[in-house]
Parts: structure tokens; C-alpha cells; sequence
């Protein structure tokens, strides 16, 4: 069995934040960039249009977004699979259940039809999400072909960064590297493999503090740094910037992959995080009830009567803890420069409580902060797009 295959037969808590943003992000998306001009959706690693349980997967999701906005965006969704039986299936699921909007499916690699793609996409607003299984993405095709399109129609790459993959493949390589003998074949093709996505081979450096091939924690932390160079790398000498969402499959656990936004526009990072912090709700209650099916985790506050997981409480119970989090963030961003505007600082402003705080935080964060005298911006209207300052 495959790893694709093990993947698509119960979603894991791990894809409920992806999900939780692919059924919202897109329509923010079409919505704020699409007056005036098409919107494409591009899903270049699509899978399955759907779980065995009957789940949505990626494609499905971005059909469901493209039919809410049609009445009042132009939406084309563009879907390529490479994997036959894959495909298949996706071919079969869009058709029964992907609503009546317009599409186009690919077999093949994203390589191979991109060209297609980026010639449909001209003059269109872009929405691309690639989500493979490893580092299959081509560095410079990300770089060069879709973060190097005009600015305007604005061009979005939300983009699955496997952090157990580059640390396992990493790690061996190094280690094979430092044996007498050197690199095997199938060592060298795996590094060469990371080389073409992370756009060179500079990782390799990176990898010389993990010196055994079982020092899984300290390879872990070395590709989180890897992640961080990659975006770094990919928005070099650009607009753009990235916003970096570690996704873990509980609490505790080490990030499995970071989700990464990359746009042009401070308004693109806000929307994105208003949805990760909606998104990470549902992805706490599906590790909660994952726990509760294994008989691994016994009821508390979050579960009124029985085994259920309670959002409003959740949500009612942290909302204080993430509004204070967010307070002592714009105090230490402003302690640093005397004003700012939030839209441009949103991951600083959100810091360790991205992904679960939301715009409603941020907004009462900032309430209290004027009322305490500290800030100027009362909170009110389009608050995070104003300077905000020291009085």
C-alpha cells in the first residue's frame, strides 16, 4: 500500500487545518481579487477528489468554493494528477458531486501541464495550492514561474512544506555522506531529489549537527529551519512574504508540515490567518475525538455530557488566554518602532497563537490596549489596516 493510498483512507487530524482553510481561504480569495478580472483555482497534486469515507479532499473543497463565488466571479478550477487509478477517481468524484462549474482535469505531472495552466491563468488572479506527498515540487518553477507572474492580478501559493520528509531524507543523507564510501546511488538520488526543491544544496550544511540516523528530534528541528531558509529563498528579491503555519497531529507532537501562504498584499496574510485560526478549531476537535476513539483521552471541560467535543466552549474558554497573547505581541512590536499597522505584521502581531486566535482576538487585544491608554486605535472599523502608535 502507498502512502497515497494509506493517506486517502481517513482524513487525519493533521489535513483538518488544510481542509479547514481550502473550504474558506479560496472564496476570501476569489472574492477580494477577482472584480474586474478571472480567477483561477490551480490544485496541482489533487489525489482523490475524496476519502473513502466520503470525506472531501482538495478538490472537491476548491470546486465547493468556486460554485459559492460564480454568481459573481468568473472561476475556472484546474485540477492535475499524475497517478492513473488517482485520477480516476478524481475524474469520477468531480463529475457526481463537483457542482456545475467550470474545470479542467489533467493526468500528468504540474511540470508538464503548467505551461497550459499559466497561459489559462494570464490576466486571471491565481490561487494555486500544491500539496504532494514529499518534496516534489521544482524550486525554481515555483520561484520563477508562478511567484515571478505579474503582481497584478495577484498570484497566491499556498504550499505543503513535508517537514518528516526533509528531516528523514536529510538526515540520511548526511549521515550516508560522512560513512566510509560515501553516497550510495539511491543516497544520491534522494539528495539530489532535495536539491531541486529546496533550490540547491545548501541544506546539507544544515544537516551536520544530526549525527545519527535515529536523532529523530534534532532532525525534526533542523527541516523547520530548512522551511524557514525555503521561504526565505522563494521570496528573496520579491513582494512577496510568506506566512508559515506549523501543523501537528496533536498537541505536544512534532510538526509533521508547514503550511506556507505566499502573497504580495498584507491583506492576503490577515484573511489567510483570520482562517487558520477558524480552521484550527476544527483541527483541535478532530485530534480530541481521534483521542477519544483510540480510548486515549477522558472527558474534561470540553465535553459537556458525553465524549463530544464542545467548539463554543473551546473556543469561550481560550479566547481571553489568545487576546492577551496578542497584546503583549503589539506591545513588543511597538516597544520596537513607535507605529505600525497590523496588515503589515501579521505573523509577529499573531505570533504563538497562529492558528488559533482569529480577527475577533486581534480586535479585542487591541480594545484593551487603548482602554489601558497604551495604544492609540480604538479597535473599531478597519482597524488593522490603520497605524496604530504609542500616544
Amino acid at each position: 500500500m502507498s502512502a497515497n493510498d494509506e493517506f486517502f483512507r481517513s482524513k487525519k487530524a493533521a489535513a483538518a487545518l488544510k481542509h479547514g482553510i481550502l473550504k474558506r481561504y479560496p472564496v476570501v480569495f476569489a472574492s477580494k481579487t477577482g472584480q474586474g478580472n478571472p480567477v483561477v483555482f490551480l490544485d496541482g497534486y489533487a489525489g482523490r477528489g475524496e476519502y473513502e469515507g466520503g470525506e472531501p479532499g482538495s478538490p472537491l473543497l476548491l470546486s465547493r468554493c468556486a460554485e459559492f463565488v460564480q454568481g459573481f466571479r468568473d472561476v475556472l478550477a484546474f485540477f492535475v494528477e499524475q497517478d492513473p487509478d488517482s485520477f480516476a477517481n478524481l475524474e469520477q468524484v468531480l463529475r457526481l458531486k463537483g457542482g456545475a462549474v467550470q474545470r479542467e482535469l489533467r493526468q500528468g505531472s504540474l511540470d508538464q501541464h503548467l505551461p497550459e495552466l499559466l497561459a489559462r491563468a494570464k490576466g486571471a488572479s491565481l490561487f494555486a495550492f500544491l500539496d504532494p506527498f514529499g518534496p516534489a515540487l521544482d524550486f525554481d518553477l515555483i520561484k520563477t514561474r508562478l511567484l515571478g507572474r505579474p503582481n497584478w492580478p495577484p498570484t497566491e501559493v499556498l504550499l505543503h512544506f513535508s517537514v518528516s520528509s526533509v528531516a528523514r531524507m536529510g538526515r540520511a543523507v548526511y549521515v550516508a555522506a560522512e560513512r566510509p564510501g560515501g553516497l550510495s546511488d539511491s543516497d544520491r538520488r534522494t539528495a539530489a531529489r532535495l536539491d531541486r526543491f529546496l533550490g540547491g544544496d545548501w541544506w546539507r550544511s544544515y544537516f551536520a549537527e544530526v549525527t545519527d540516523t535515529g536523532d529523530e528530534q534534532r532532525a525534526t528541528d533542523v527541516a523547520l529551519r530548512v522551511a524557514e531558509r525555503y521561504a526565505r529563498d522563494l521570496t528573496q528579491g520579491s513582494a512577496y512574504q510568506a506566512v508559515q503555519m506549523p501543523v501537528r497531529p496533536r498537541p505536544g507532537l512534532a510538526p509533521k508540515y508547514v503550511l506556507a501562504l505566499f502573497t504580495t498584499h498584507g491583506e492576503g496574510a490577515w484573511h489567510f490567518a483570520d482562517t487558520l485560526g477558524k480552521a484550527g478549531v476544527e483541527w483541535e476537535e478532530a485530534w480530541v475525538q481521534d483521542q477519544i476513539r483510540r480510548g486515549e483521552h477522558s472527558a474534561n471541560t470540553l465535553f459537556g455530557d458525553g465524549p463530544v467535543f464542545d467548539a463554543e466552549q473551546y473556543k469561550a474558554e481560550n479566547a481571553p488566554r489568545w487576546s492577551r497573547a496578542i497584546e503583549r505581541n503589539i506591545v513588543e512590536i511597538l516597544n520596537q518602532r513607535r507605529q505600525v499597522r497590523i496588515v503589515d505584521k501579521v505573523p509577529e502581531v499573531y505570533g504563538e497563537v497562529l492558528g488559533q486566535a482569529w480577527a475577533p482576538h486581534v480586535r479585542q487585544a487591541v480594545k484593551s490596549l487603548h482602554r489601558q491608554g497604551l495604544i492609540s486605535q480604538p479597535g473599531t472599523g478597519d482597524f488593522w489596516k490603520e497605524v496604530v502608535w504609542r500616544p
